[in-house]
């Protein structure tokens, strides 16, 4: 493997940053079905969160496994913002999961469904093929992360407080939607190995989103339920949540394709202006939350649940 010269660019005023914030649902909680009162939205938010603690350590052990290969500084200063956001990502996330956990909802068992599946791929493939499965993964997540921001629909009735949480994550995942890409060009990773990664993972987290989502309905006996049938419109529906991927799913296989080609920077500035409130003065190293609790506390988590 070889180094290669990666050509930096990024839109006017974008700059990948870690930013720690405290988010609204931490303290003021939220209900079980905290998306419009739908288990099927709740919970597919809830299991999609608990992916987060595998897959940013997933995505910051690719990065960093490549780091010599990168000649360029304003790269490398983005690589570590990269790894300070996504380990920023894993901390509120975890917080998410633990009072999802005291409602009652097993996140235990679906976060271990996706950390077996990418300590799998870990331990099989060679860093850059690990490279490549970020690539498509990042792709994925910075693709929702613009139908989340740009899509009313798929927050409409969701608790604001909890909204928050996703729209801040989405933002983030926009700004650094380029870094793991140019380290992979960087690193000499070539179309063919991108291109045929890309339906596999992207198969692999939807399988594992609905596979969880199946366990979890069924155990809130809400599997054949109106709502279900809504939500899997919400979904695949014509302006579904996972049918508005899919032009981004084909514009990958572009050999000319690059991240920012899509400039989507407007919706960085947007949050920024309008969020000031949840971003701390002073950013410090985060640590890890206690482990999770599993007990339920009835119809609503507050601050005194997590204690």
């Amino acid at each position: 493997m070889t180094h290669q010269h990666t050509e930096f660019h990024r839109p006017p005023g974008v700059q990948v940053t870690y930013r720690r914030v405290h988010l609204p649902f931490e303290n003021k909680g939220f209900d079980r079905y905290w998306h419009g009162g739908s288990a099927f939205k709740s919970l597919f938010w809830a299991q999609l969160s608990t992916s987060f603690e595998a897959g940013e350590k997933f995505f910051i052990d690719s990065a960093r496994a490549l780091k010599s290969h990168v000649q360029n500084q304003a790269l490398l200063d983005e690589m570590n913002a990269f790894c300070k956001q996504e380990g920023h990502h894993t901390f509120q996330h975890l917080k998410f999961d633990r009072m999802n956990a005291a409602h009652g909802i097993a996140t235990d068992t679906c976060e271990a469904r996706y950390s077996w599946i990418l300590n799998r791929v870990a331990r099989r493939l060679s860093p850059i093929g690990m490279l490549a499965v970020t690539v498509a993964l990042e792709h994925f997540t910075s693709t929702l992360a613009q139908q989340y921001l740009t899509q009313p629909q798929h927050a409409a009735g969701a608790d604001p407080n909890v909204d928050a949480l996703w729209r801040w994550h989405a933002v983030e995942e926009t700004e650094h939607k380029a870094t793991c890409y140019d380290i992979y060009r960087a690193a000499g990773g070539d179309y063919a190995h991108r291109a045929i990664t890309m339906p596999i993972a992207w198969s692999i987290i939807l399988g594992i989103s609905l596979w969880n989502m199946l366990t979890l309905l069924r155990a809130d006996n809400r599997l054949f339920t109106r709502d279900t049938f809504r939500g899997l419109r919400y979904l695949f529906g014509r302006r579904g949540l996972v049918t508005g991927l899919l032009p981004a799913f084909f514009s990958f296989f572009s050999p000319r394709w690059y991240p920012w080609k899509d400039d989507n920077s407007d919706q960085i500035a947007r949050w920024l202006t309008d969020n000031e409130q949840y971003i701390e003065p002073r950013a410090q190293p985060a640590k890890r939350p206690r482990a999770r609790v599993n007990e339920s506390q009835g119809p609503r988590v507050t601050a005194a649940a997590r204690t």
